[in-house]
């Protein structure tokens, strides 16, 4: 009896793993048959930008400082940027694969993007005379007019970014600069300026911008 008991104790945790195998692999497939995409857009120096999906007004589902998230449901659709105030109008063919796809929009022709390491920067374990740890620069996103497919762990302004990451995991943060500025032979202290909160300068005026930072 205590053979057969044994057995059954160990036919049950195999069933309990199993299932909790195929629920969790059940889980993600719904999570990606039934989840809805999510639009980026990070706004330059202050400007407005109101969204149409397939013709219909769509209102941001969040914004945190020139960040603007919006969602869409999975598949093709056809997306209209707006700048009320210069009435620039954009129009994207969105296609949506997976639900939580994540797609950046550009909302300018000279608008690029640079996806920052700040997982040394922001959460590295340094003492108080060790030399500070510079964000670098991972990926560059050039502007050819299509949206942007966005890897995971990315956040697009400070506020955004985690108080804390566990060791295995990264953090980067993902800014907007002109695409002059963006190619691999940029210069690198130029590029980080994107980090700061004057960054929308880049585009307005970067020559101040730059001369600030080189007295400082």
């Amino acid at each position: 009896m205590g053979v057969v008991a044994v057995r059954k104790v160990q036919i049950i945790a195999v069933v309990v793993v199993v299932v909790g195998f195929v629920g969790a692999g059940l889980a993600s497939v719904l999570n990606q048959a039934l989840g809805v995409g999510r639009l980026h857009v990070l706004t330059v120096a202050g400007s407005a930008v109101e969204l149409a999906v397939d013709g219909k007004p769509t209102p941001e589902l969040s914004k945190d400082d020139d960040h603007l998230v919006f969602e869409v449901s999975r598949g093709p659709h056809k997306v209209k940027l707006t700048d009320p105030t210069s009435g620039t109008v954009i129009h994207y063919s969105v296609d949506v694969p997976y639900g939580f796809a994540e797609l950046l929009l550009p909302t300018r022709e000279d608008q690029c993007f640079l996806r920052f390491d700040m997982t040394e920067a922001a959460y590295g374990r340094r003492s108080a005379d060790s030399e500070q740890v510079l964000p670098r620069v991972t990926d560059r996103y050039q502007n050819t007019n299509e949206p942007i497919s966005i890897p995971s762990h990315t956040y697009y302004t400070h506020g955004e970014l985690p108080e804390t990451v566990r060791s295995s995991e990264k953090a980067f943060l993902l800014r907007d600069t002109p695409c002059a500025f963006a190619g691999e032979g940029a210069n690198e202290g130029l590029q980080r300026l994107a980090l700061s909160e004057r960054a929308d300068e880049l585009f307005t005026d970067p020559d101040a911008l730059l001369a600030n930072d080189a007295e400082e």
